[in-house]
């Protein structure tokens, strides 16, 4: 029933304008074709066989969202076209229709569905060159090579682009880790700072101490006045002033740490995401909230942000609710080959777990969806 279901979300997304645009135009060209206009000395087909063609290149429109499903229309679309309006030119449309789907079919889709879809286009291929006076049998391995290359070249454009997102997330860790290795030496600067401040003060006011005690001593015993001293009390406290200005003044320098972000801060996070399309969507009743709760579901959704691949024709959708009792957050976008889930989402837990709240995710068909749930009154705030 999941499977189903994802599928059937898979379909329903939005397709790109591109990909409508290259649909359009395909199918306006198979119906010229069907029709005679521009192959009048071929068998001709009526309305119902140019309202037939369009189901080997509409497929082309969904084919960045759900290509292994496009690749099983244009397939069946193939085999009843020649069983119910036998041998037509339908190859000048159909042919890069399916060469732009199993070319989306290797680009986005793994093993073994990557396959499946392969084996879809090459019987769509194989009913075009039975059926097809331009083509022939004869021509069945010429075109079958020529879909082999624009697969193959849909893999190795889907490897880079993992090695890609591969290579981004680990240098956005390298990134965090660098920026909290200059938080703790701040940390442990401030910390040593201040032990000298301490040393220093407890030092020089014991000599200052030692300075009066001993111009008292000699005021009593009658030996020398107490105006002689104070030169020399003035001196140290002067130091210790100086000393003092000195070391303050260098805690109260700033950590090189921005301000913390909160989830108004969502959509500049998005425009840093791994794809080109990003959407955010915020339900219910903004309200303001306790800065420690915004600041984890900005730092969670950063963290299932990251596990996504670097697709830049993909959507990634961010959703916020302002629910009565808790903030919910839902992230949904492509996943890469390499995702370590349980450790993304170890992360998001952690800082969920600060307001008692729970992360949980999935992946299925290349997509990966996360969602948080943090109650805004917290048993553990």
């Amino acid at each position: 029933m999941r499977q189903v279901r994802s599928r059937a979300d898979a379909l329903l997304r939005s397709p790109s304008t591109l990909d409508v645009g290259a649909a359009a135009a395909l199918g306006l060209l198979a119906v010229l074709s069907i029709t005679g206009v521009t192959h009048g000395g071929h068998p001709q087909g009526g309305t119902a066989a140019a309202v037939g063609v369009l189901a080997m290149t509409l497929p082309v429109a969904w084919r960045s969202e759900a290509p292994v499903a496009a690749a099983a229309a244009v397939a069946a679309g193939a085999v009843l076209n020649v069983t119910l309006f036998g041998p037509m030119v339908r190859c000048g449309a159909a042919l890069p229709a399916v060469f732009l789907i199993v070319y989306s079919v290797g680009s986005r889709t793994a093993v073994p569905r990557a396959a499946a879809g392969l084996f879809l286009c090459a019987l769509n291929v194989v009913a075009q060159c039975v059926s097809d006076p331009e083509l022939g049998t004869s021509t069945i391995a010429l075109v079958l090579a020529i879909l082999g290359c624009f697969f193959a070249l849909g893999v190795l454009v889907r490897a880079r682009t993992a090695a890609a997102g591969t290579l981004a997330r680990r240098s956005a860790q390298l990134r965090e880790q660098r920026d909290e290795t200059a938080r703790l030496m701040v940390a442990v600067d401030h910390a040593q700072l201040s032990g000298d401040l301490q040393e220093a003060l407890s030092e020089r006011i014991e000599r200052i101490g030692l300075t009066a005690l001993a111009a008292r001593s000699a005021v009593q015993d009658g030996r020398t006045p107490a105006v002689a001293a104070l030169p020399e009390i003035e001196q140290e406290a002067r130091d210790v002033l100086r000393q003092m200005r000195d070391i303050v003044g260098v805690l109260d320098q700033p950590a090189p740490d921005d301000p913390q972000p909160s989830l108004q801060d969502l959509p500049a996070l998005l425009a840093r995401a791994p794809t080109d399309s990003t959407r955010l969507t915020v339900a219910g009743e903004v309200r303001p909230l306790a800065a420690g709760l915004a600041l984890s579901g900005y730092r969670i959704v950063e963290h299932l942000l990251s596990a996504l691949a670097t697709v830049p024709a993909a959507r990634v959708d961010v959703q916020v609710r302002y629910g009565v009792e808790a903030l919910e957050l839902l992230v949904t976008g492509p996943a890469p080959d390499d995702l370590n889930l349980d450790a993304v989402v170890a992360a998001a837990r952690e800082r969920a777990a600060l307001h008692n709240g729970i992360v949980e995710a999935r992946t299925h068909s290349g997509w990966c969806r996360a969602s948080a749930r943090l109650p805004l009154v917290s048993g553990h705030a």
